[in-house]
């Protein structure tokens, strides 16, 4: 099957009254949000958006960005969300990179800004929340080939990486999706991941196959708090705000718990037992951009894990570990400019960068990053598995691992460490706990404070920066200690 009938059509026409999109002061049913999409993609027409044409989206996720987005998709242009904190320059360079042609604005950082490079728009020229009449007529008949959005993905370097992916991969993505985890009419998904990000737009698929409401906090609302103010169904989060969930103390004051997907990092069996003993069910995650996000789920046991495979996605663990995919939810490839290059081996997979394993379940077990390794005194250390041991000692909250350079190991596993309030471990404390379960090798000798400003501004910390930071601390606290003893 290469095309379908439009997926919002059909629900708006099956489910006319059901809530869509909630945000703190208004309920948009998906009779009205087809209305809306219907005059927003009218409107693009009209500033010359085209089939193929690419159109880049800043701002804070909010209802007008979700029509925009779902009426670039009923011409057939093709979105490009990007982060609203980048600079200037980084998003210059980025729509340069990807050939864009037009900038949707959302918020107050749109007012002044102008580009000789491509047509900005503004959101409430395109996206009014009011309808009016309109005589343009959608795309009933959706080709699943069709190029529909470049996510933005850091990877490994500096460079973002532009992933291109397909209807039929977001489509594909939300119907294996809701398969594991059932999402329909009466639900509600807190948006808590932006719309720049491909989890925040498997939310919004998943939400227009299955009828279920996205919902969209206010920027300052967190999801802890949301989750009684509308009645919060499912969360999609990482481990760390999973742990600030469940402290949080609002769990106790709703009767109905909300299923909890995890994923973007390792959960260690600590944090799995309090969520349990929270009342929460929680799956774990695996994916990446590049399969459209989810790649496997299943809810946890006793021992944390990936989940299983799910519907259209085939994974395999190559000879040295790597986790190879393919299937229906695998993007068409990374875009510079004119160009699309999809980098896959002989036999049709794409090799992801992670290491892992199957069990006897065939649950996958990820063990981290290939390019995260680091080879200390001849053994291969991956930082995420002393990561998870840190994360279970009394006392600490996160950990991040990072290889610093030693000229007798090669590389020596270095910490910042996250404890918990009055309960900072000495140093020796915590090397006497990590010797109990991992080898002498792995075990970090020096340890730093968590660096709330460099990890907790993204999902996904930058171990690069983060690693020239241990290096000039560790440099710094060589240089104290040589004061003090002269």
């Amino acid at each position: 099957m290469s095309q379908i009938c439009c997926p919002l059509t059909g629900i708006s026409e099956k489910s006319p009254d059901s809530p869509a999109i909630i945000t703190n002061n208004e309920i948009i049913t998906f009779a009205k949000l087809e209305q809306l999409v219907h005059q927003a993609a009218s409107n693009l027409k009209k500033a010359g958006v085209q089939r193929r044409t690419r159109v880049a989206l800043s701002g804070n996720s909010s209802p007008q960005v979700y029509i925009t987005i779902l009426a670039a998709f009923r011409i057939g242009a093709v979105i490009c969300p990007v982060n609203s904190k980048w600079p200037e320059k980084a998003l210059l360079n980025a729509l340069k990179q990807i050939d864009c042609r037009y900038l949707v604005l959302y918020g107050t950082e749109s007012a002044g800004f102008t580009s000789d490079n491509f047509t900005v728009l503004q959101a409430e020229n395109i996206a009014p929340l009011e309808t009016k009449v309109s005589v343009f007529r959608g795309q009933p008949i959706i080709d699943l080939n069709n190029p529909a959005a470049i996510i933005f993905s850091s990877g490994s370097t500096s460079q973002p990486k532009a992933s291109l992916l397909s209807y039929g991969n977001l489509y594909y993505n939300a119907l294996g999706a809701n398969k594991r985890v059932k999402f329909r009419r009466g639900d509600r998904w807190l948006l808590s991941m932006p719309l720049y990000h491909v989890g925040g737009l498997g939310i919004l698929f998943r939400s227009i196959i299955g009828g279920g409401a996205a919902v969209i906090p206010h920027k300052s609302e967190n999801a802890a708090a949301s989750i009684g103010e509308y009645g919060i169904t499912h969360l999609s989060l990482v481990p760390t705000q999973l742990y600030r969930l469940i402290h949080s103390g609002h769990l106790k004051m709703v009767e109905e718990h909300p299923t909890v997907l995890v994923g973007g990092a390792s959960v260690t069996k600590e944090l799995l037992d309090s969520a349990k003993d929270a009342g929460l069910e929680v799956y774990s995650t695996y994916g990446l951009t590049e399969m459209a996000s989810q790649v496997t789920a299943g809810k946890f046991a006793d021992v944390p894990h990936s989940g299983k495979i799910l519907s259209h996605r085939q994974l395999s663990i190559a000879d040295d570990g790597e986790i190879l995919v393919k299937g229906k939810t695998l993007f068409q490839g990374y875009i510079n400019e004119s160009s699309v290059e999809l980098p896959l081996d002989k036999n049709g997979w794409f090799h992801t960068g992670d290491i892992g394993e199957l069990d006897v379940k065939k649950h996958l077990i990820v063990r981290g990053r290939k390019d995260n390794m680091f080879i200390s005194g001849g053994e291969n250390v991956y930082p995420e598995e002393i990561e998870i041991w840190l994360k279970n000692l009394d006392g600490i909250d996160d950990a991040l691992v990072v290889g610093l350079d030693d000229k007798e190991f090669g590389r020596r596993a270095t910490a910042f460490v996250k404890f918990t309030e009055d309960k900072k471990l000495s140093d020796d404390k915590i090397i006497t706990s990590l010797e109990k379960c991992l080898p002498r090798f792995k075990i970090p000798r020096t340890f730093f404070d968590w660096p709330v400003d460099e990890i907790e501004q993204s999902l996904k910390p930058n171990r690069q920066k983060l690693q020239k930071l241990a290096a000039k601390l560790f440099v710094n606290s060589k240089m104290q200690i040589q004061k003090v003893s002269s």
